[in-house]
């Protein structure tokens, strides 16, 4: 009997393991791409702000460095879609960037549905980047990307968020393939993905 010992007792704490692990899989599982399999958008890309706040400059550069053909339009409105095939949002509130146009946040919050509305009746592809991550933790940056996943066709965003798993929450119930990166330079590649 002293032989099985080990073998029992490794057995008996398998079993009693495995329906914590099933369950907890079960309830996480999320699937994040490296980069997309194939593109989803077509070139003349609309790159804009939800927030007002910076980063969607830095998207700019990167859009120029990758040798796609964007605008970059912070302020752009529903109207102004009729010349891209695509359109990108960089999702962040700054209240100073806001202060710089003559909206306050409902507006704003309008001015980006009214965007992805149009975008989803013109059947464009909307990609929802989020490179501030830590940054803009705030319930005003969370109330855009509630209000912006559901017309969202492919979601690019940091790793590192405080409500990661309200997040993919949101993101599984929409079905949005979604691609996290560690920081601002891997954006490149699944940017990129999106196109080509």
């Amino acid at each position: 009997m002293k032989r099985f010992l080990p073998a029992l007792t490794c057995l008996t704490v398998a079993l009693m393991l495995l329906p914590f692990s099933a369950g907890s899989s079960a309830n996480s599982k999320f699937n994040t791409y490296p980069n997309l399999p194939a593109p989803i958008a077509k070139e003349e890309i609309l790159i804009t702000s939800a927030g007002q706040a910076v980063e969607s400059s830095i998207l700019q550069s990167i859009a120029e460095k990758l040798n796609l053909q964007a605008d970059y339009r912070p302020r752009a409105l529903a109207t102004d879609l009729y010349e891209y095939e695509s359109v990108v949002i960089v999702v962040g509130f700054s209240k100073h960037g806001l202060s710089q146009t003559v909206r306050n946040f409902k507006e704003e919050l309008n001015r980006v549905k009214a965007l992805v509305m149009e975008a989803e009746k013109s059947s464009l592809s909307v990609i929802l980047v989020d490179i501030s991550g830590m940054l803009r933790n705030d319930n005003r940056s969370w109330q855009l990307v509630e209000e912006l996943i559901p017309y969202t066709t492919y979601y690019i965003g940091m790793k590192s968020s405080e409500r990661m798993d309200y997040l993919r929450f949101m993101l599984k119930e929409n079905k949005v393939p979604t691609t996290l990166v560690d920081d601002i330079s891997g954006i490149e590649v699944p940017f990129n993905s999106a196109y080509r």
